[in-house]
């Protein structure tokens, strides 16, 4: 159960946030941070709760019962801190770890490009030349999430002439432009924007890994994993919008039905996680975000038509207008559905 302040204030500024009105926006950070929101699933050594994986999920998902703005940052943030994770404890003082989970400091996850490069769907968009000290950067990072007015680093990968590498980029250094936030329909208070890279140095401290091709199978199941939040709590959110009104026995059983579905995935999702078969299947952990994607559009639906011709009005809505642009982009956040689905055809061929 999240903090009852939190829960408020997003309750309060969910509209806004979805907008991207500027003080929701920029306070939106610091009460995730306040709430413990990048703490969970981190160990008590390192400054978290100690608890699983499966705890920062569902952290999120709750979030995005009211708010998926809200939640698509907490995916990018926690999902910088598990990356950073990977690392030596004794840099996490120069990467501001402490700041990270304290969310006084954006983390922003922009290895999209890269889930999608080790499926052989995109080629990677930035190019790394070694230099005395570290790596130069060249580039565009075209959709990336959580880029705070008041700065942040990105994780990036770049293809170099030996291959694909993974580095830390702190928005802050000489040659990095962060481009103002995209013209999105929906979430616009999430910091979405691109960057281009122009001569950017990044000190070999600031390497998350030279192999990438070996690294992204290893750390894609907490990044699917996490993202699956957001559906998760649309899909509730929606079914607790349905559950409060009268409805018909065929309205009861369709309920029963996404319920049924939503539990039997959580249960894939969570025992995958928990015993790393993901590493190496990754295709079912596909498929589990396929199907989560499929169930969130069918319970938007059923709030849709349960609820009837109130769903256009204004004054009766409830918020239906908001989840229905989130539940637009369940399908296409990267990797996105069809991405996902033509990744498991090459297994069926």
């Amino acid at each position: 159960m999240l903090n009852s302040n939190l829960l408020a204030w997003l309750e309060k500024h969910a509209e806004e946030l979805n907008e991207g009105e500027a003080s929701a926006s920029l306070a939106l950070l610091h009460q995730l941070g306040q709430a413990d929101i990048f703490r969970q699933g981190v160990p008590e050594t390192l400054g978290g709760t100690g608890t699983h994986l499966k705890d920062a999920i569902l952290s999120i998902a709750e979030i995005a019962e009211y708010s998926l703005t809200a939640a698509f940052v907490s995916w990018s943030q926690r999902t910088y801190i598990e990356y950073l994770m990977t690392l030596d404890s004794a840099l996490f003082d120069q990467l501001q770890f402490s700041d990270l989970l304290a969310g006084k400091y954006a983390g922003a996850t922009g290895l999209s490009n890269a889930m999608k490069f080790l499926s052989g769907l995109e080629a990677l968009q930035i190019e790394a030349e070694a230099v005395e000290g570290g790596w130069k950067l060249n580039g565009k990072l075209p959709w990336v999430t959580n880029f705070h007015p008041h700065g942040f680093s990105v994780a990036v990968a770049a293809q170099t002439n030996q291959g694909a590498i993974l580095l830390l980029v702190p928005s802050n250094r000489k040659g990095f432009q962060r481009l103002p936030n995209l013209e999105l329909i929906a979430l616009r208070g999430s910091s979405t924007a691109a960057a281009e890279l122009q001569d950017v140095f990044v000190r070999t401290d600031e390497v998350l890994s030279l192999q990438a091709q070996s690294y992204l199978p290893q750390i894609r199941p907490a990044f699917l994993g996490l993202q699956c939040a957001l559906a998760i709590g649309l899909i509730r959110r929606s079914l607790k919008q349905v559950i409060a009104k009268k409805h018909s026995a065929l309205v009861e059983q369709q309920i029963h039905e996404i319920q049924s579905n939503l539990t039997d995935l959580c249960t894939q999702l969570f025992t995958g996680l928990d015993s790393g078969v993901f590493v190496e299947n990754a295709q079912a952990l596909f498929q589990i975000r396929i199907s989560l994607s499929q169930l969130t559009q069918q319970a938007i639906q059923l709030e849709l038509c349960s609820t009837g011709g109130k769903c256009y009005l204004s004054p009766y809505e409830a918020g239906f207008t908001r989840r229905l642009k989130e539940a637009a982009f369940i399908p296409i956040v990267t990797p996105s559905v069809l991405q996902l689905q033509t990744e498991l055809s090459k297994t069926r061929v």
